[in-house]
């Protein structure tokens, strides 16, 4: 016998299971808006600390590398380190594609400042394919 539960959201009624998915689903969509707050915070005070240490004249000067490229760079850093960590970890939502399009993109706009566009795009499509690829070997479902 299958038991139903009257919805919230209108007349229809959903099986014990489709309310178990659908909070599952509530709650990953929570998690995500939660590391998705963590990221923002953890850019703004890098961003803050690099213009601080520009400001007193110790942000490490490489090649054409101003302020914006480290606070990208380091966006992309720390981007690629919660997919990483998003994977290997049972508590956490897997990553999506958008994760490693952002992270890439910010990666590939910091490091042009420190070696150049033209060796940048492919080191950071090499990194994000192989954060892909463990993605894909250490998955868990």
């Amino acid at each position: 016998m299958t038991e139903h539960v009257a919805h919230e959201g209108g007349d229809s009624e959903l099986t014990l299971e489709e309310l178990k998915a659908e909070q599952e689903v509530l709650r990953e969509k929570a998690e995500r808006k939660r590391l998705e707050a963590f990221w923002w915070g953890a850019v703004i005070i890098w961003a803050g600390l690099v213009f601080f240490a520009d400001y007193l004249g110790v942000l490490p000067n490489i090649r054409e590398a101003g302020a914006w490229s480290w606070i990208f760079l380091g966006a992309g850093v720390f981007g690629l380190i919660g997919a990483v960590i998003r994977v290997v970890s049972s508590d956490l939502p897997n990553p999506t594609g958008w994760d490693y399009f952002w992270s890439a993109l910010f990666l590939i706009i910091g490091a042009s400042g420190f070696v150049g566009g033209g060796i940048a795009f492919p080191i950071v499509l090499i990194v994000i394919g192989l954060a892909i690829l463990g993605n894909v070997l250490f998955r868990r479902d």
